[in-house]
């Protein structure tokens, strides 16, 4: 299996979990010695490839020192296949990274392949989220997503090899109740979400492609919620099944903060729609740079809300003789003595018509407590 990372791109989903998969065998009998790794390991871990086809790389190198002992004594624990083991490993770098990793005991043989999966970049972007949600009048509140292990039967069930803690919380079960019975993750899913997860599961299966979803899992009795899904196969059991390595993380009051902001976001835009006069908002450090801008601003520029975006990238300074530039900072300086700025200039407008305009500008501080600039353009 090769080595994934689910990366989160700044236009769509902030609330996905980035997670990286790494691949090493090593042999149990040679001092746990790494024989085989993939690039993403030899990158992680800090060592050249070379060196591990020299044979000079033990997994001893890797581990935390703390953790050594109680790896080693689950790796060599007999009658067991796979073994699943959380721990810490030091990469070069001296960063100490805590990973869930699965081990699969080759038969007839001291090799074992493990498969490390990386999660401390969906940490990073838990940092990250939970600051986007003080911005968000501290809506959101995350939960720390669940690890998961299950296999795709034949008949297209979900059956669940291995849950965290988080996980079990998650689904509303405990590590006792699931390794009981069979417990299979898509009886959990939403009647309504269930084709296009199968349809995700079908191309993983075919293609390797990782698996990037949002979709609602029942927590309790007729209780969903909505959970990130990033998963990509890990293996394949002994009958051929493939076996996915998932994360979950509940991303419910995300996506009710996300509903709620673009309720107030459609009632800004239609206010601004209806606002008389040619009025814009705008960064302070980017005066030009306009985020909402109203009907008359757009009838004035002569371009359509479209076309200043795709054109000119929103930046109101590019329709200026200059760039922008001189004035931008003209701009500023009159901000930074007054709170307020005032002045004239040239714009080009659709069809190289070029009309003259009185730009008015006021610092306002926003419930977060950032500041924006409100501007109206008047003709003069």
């Amino acid at each position: 299996m090769k080595g994934v990372s689910h990366h989160v791109t700044e236009n769509t989903d902030d609330s996905a979990y980035e997670v990286e998969f790494l691949n090493c065998v090593i042999d149990k009998a040679d001092d746990y010695r790494v024989v085989e790794a993939d690039s993403h390991f030899a990158e992680f871990a800090g060592i050249h490839p070379s060196k591990i086809k020299q044979g000079k790389v033990f997994l001893t190198d890797i581990i935390e020192p703390a953790d050594r002992q109680y790896v080693f004594d689950r790796l060599c624990k007999k009658s067991s296949k796979y073994v699943y083991i959380d721990f810490n490993i030091i990469k070069k770098s001296g960063e100490r990274v805590f990973i869930h990793c699965s081990a699969q005991n080759f038969e007839n043989s001291k090799q074992c392949r493990l498969v490390f999966a990386d999660v401390s970049k969906s940490r990073e972007k838990a940092r990250e989220l939970s600051e986007r949600a003080r911005e968000a009048n501290h809506l959101i509140d995350l939960v720390t997503g669940g690890v998961c292990l299950f296999k795709v039967t034949p008949d297209m069930h979900f059956d669940v090899l291995y849950l965290n803690n988080a996980g079990c919380r998650l689904f509303g079960t405990s590590k006792e109740s699931y390794s009981r019975r069979v417990y299979r993750i898509d009886e959990l899913i939403h009647p309504e979400d269930k084709t296009v997860v199968f349809q995700a599961i079908g191309k993983a299966m075919a293609t390797g492609e990782p698996i990037d979803l949002e979709y609602r899992v029942m927590a309790h009795r007729d209780e969903f919620i909505w959970c990130k899904c990033n998963a990509a196969v890990n293996k394949y059991d002994s009958d051929g099944s493939p076996v996915f390595h998932a994360m979950f993380t509940e991303i419910t009051r995300i996506k009710q903060a996300e509903k709620r902001a673009d309720e107030l976001n459609e009632k800004l835009l239609n206010l601004m729609e209806n606002l008389t006069g040619a009025v814009f908002f705008a960064e302070l450090e980017n005066p030009f740079l306009t985020d909402v801008v109203s009907g008359d601003f757009v009838r004035l520029i002569g371009y359509s809300r479209s076309e200043f975006s795709n054109r000119f990238g929103n930046d109101l300074g590019r329709l200026t003789e200059n760039g922008g530039a001189g004035l931008a900072e003209e701009i500023k300086a009159q901000i930074s003595k007054g709170g307020r700025a005032e002045i004239e200039y040239t714009l080009k407008t659709k069809g190289a018509k070029s009309i003259r305009v009185r730009d008015s500008r006021k610092v306002v501080t926003q419930q977060d407590g950032t500041r924006t600039l409100i501007c109206e353009l008047e003709k003069i």
